[in-house]
C-alpha cells in the first residue's frame, strides 16, 4: 500500500509577474551565479605545475609541425628535389630515378664488378631502323639474359642514316617492313624497354623535316601500340639541348607519347634556359623526364678535380635540380670498365653519388615489378 506524500517547499511563493498597478517595467531573470570550487591547497599547487607543462608540450607540438630547412650539402650539389609521379609506362614511383650507362660489352665483368649495389638497371643501345634486320634482337636479349639481375635496355633509334635523314619515307609507309621487323623483336626481347624512335629530334646532323617526323613518329607508334600492343613498350621523345630550340614544332602528340626526354653533352647545354624550359614544359604536359649524358669531348677524365667542378657539379645539380627527372643515362660509359679509365678520385666520387637511395639500380625482378609496375 503506497501513500502519496506531498512535499512542499517551505520558501514563501514569490510572483515572477509584477502587479498590473506596478510601472516598473519587468526584469529578465538573472542567471545563477556559478561558485568555483573551493579546491585543496594541494589540487590548487596541481594546477600551478601543469599550465606551464601545457605550454612547453603545445610549444614543441607546434614547431615540430613547422617545416624547417634543411643544412645545405656539403658536396655543392643542392638537395634532390622532390620527385613527382606522372603514372606513365615504366616510371618509378615515389623517389626514385633510373640509374643508366652504356650497354656493357661483357656483361660478365659487370657481374663480377665491385660496385654491385651501383649497378645500372637501364642499358642503352642504338639502332638504325632502314637497316634492322628481322633477327637484330638476339644478341641484345643475349647479353641482357646474361646479367645477374634484371636489367631494361634503352633503345635509341635512328631515323638518319650517315647524315641522310629518311623520316618522310617512314611517315609514307615505304619502310613499314622495318618497322614490323622492329616490333617482332620488341616483342620477342620479353623485358620492358624505353624505345627512343629519332632520337635528338631537332639535332642539326639529322636535318629532320618537323612535319615529317610527325608523322613517321605517328605512323611508328601507331603500328606499335595498335598492330602489336606492345604496351611493355615506352616511347620516348628526345630533346637535343645544343639543337634548334623551337622542339614543340617536331612534338608528335600527347597520344603517342609515354616520356619526354633531352640529351646534354657540354656544361653549357646545362646552364641554358631553354633547357630548364624543357623539363618544366614535359611536367606541364605531365611526362617524367630521361636525362642523357654524354662525356664532353673537351672533358678530360684522367684530372678528377677539373673534370669534377667542369662537368660532373653542374650535370648532378640539374638532375637534382628538377624533380620531374625520373631516369639518368650516361650513355658514354661502359659501367663495368668505367675505373680502368677513369681518375681514381673522380670515379670514387661518381661511385658516391650513386650511392644515394634515390637512384634505382638493377635489382631481381619480383623488387622492379611493383616499383615500375610492370604487369600492367
Amino acid at each position: 500500500m503506497s501513500r502519496d506524500i506531498e512535499i512542499k517547499d517551505p520558501r514563501p511563493i514569490r510572483s515572477t509577474s509584477p502587479a498590473i498597478s506596478d510601472p516598473t517595467p519587468p526584469r529578465h531573470p538573472q542567471p545563477p551565479r556559478l561558485v568555483r570550487p573551493r579546491l585543496a591547497p594541494a589540487s590548487r599547487w596541481r594546477i600551478r605545475l601543469q599550465h606551464p607543462l601545457l605550454y612547453l608540450t603545445l610549444t614543441l607540438t607546434i614547431l615540430s609541425c613547422h617545416p624547417t630547412s634543411q643544412p645545405e650539402p656539403t658536396d655543392g650539389l643542392g638537395h634532390f628535389a622532390a620527385r613527382s609521379d606522372h603514372l606513365q609506362r615504366l616510371e618509378p614511383q615515389g623517389q626514385r630515378i633510373l640509374h643508366g650507362s652504356g650497354l656493357s660489352f661483357d656483361p660478365h665483368d659487370a657481374n663480377r664488378s665491385t660496385e654491385q649495389r651501383a649497378r645500372p638497371v637501364v642499358y642503352a643501345v642504338y639502332y638504325d631502323l632502314s637497316s634492322l634486320r628481322y633477327d637484330w634482337h638476339l644478341i641484345l636479349r643475349a647479353q641482357l639474359n646474361a646479367y645477374e639481375d634484371y636489367v631494361l635496355p634503352q633503345i635509341d633509334l635512328g631515323f638518319s642514316y650517315d647524315g641522310r635523314p629518311y623520316e618522310d619515307a617512314i611517315g609514307q609507309g615505304d619502310l613499314d617492313h622495318a618497322i614490323e621487323r622492329l616490333c617482332f623483336g620488341l616483342r620477342e626481347l620479353r623485358r620492358p624497354v624505353l624505345l627512343r624512335p629519332g632520337y635528338q629530334f631537332n639535332n642539326p646532323w639529322h636535318a629532320y623535316d618537323a612535319e615529317h617526323y610527325g608523322e613517321a613518329w605517328q605512323r611508328l607508334a601507331g603500328t606499335l601500340r595498335g598492330r602489336w600492343d606492345l604496351d611493355h613498350v615506352a616511347l620516348v621523345w628526345t630533346y637535343w639541348a645544343d639543337g634548334y630550340p623551337d622542339y614543340m614544332a617536331y612534338y608528335p602528340g600527347d597520344q603517342y607519347v609515354d616520356w619526354w626526354s633531352i640529351d646534354v653533352a657540354s656544361p653549357q647545354d646545362l646552364a641554358m634556359p631553354r633547357s630548364h624550359a624543357f623539363i618544366e614544359a614535359a611536367h606541364g604536359h605531365g611526362y617524367p623526364v630521361l636525362l642523357g649524358a654524354a662525356t664532353p669531348a673537351r672533358a678530360d677524365l684522367s684530372r678528377a678535380e677539373q673534370a669534377w667542378t667542369q662537368w660532373f657539379e653542374p650535370l648532378l645539380r640539374f638532375l637534382r635540380r628538377h624533380g620531374n627527372i625520373k631516369a639518368f643515362t650516361y650513355m658514354t660509359w661502359d659501367w663495368s670498365q668505367m675505373n680502368r679509365f677513369a681518375d681514381p678520385v673522380l670515379y670514387e666520387r661518381y661511385r658516391n653519388e650513386l650511392m644515394h637511395p634515390i637512384y634505382q639500380h638493377s635489382a631481381p625482378y619480383d623488387e622492379l615489378r611493383w616499383r615500375l609496375d610492370l604487369e600492367r
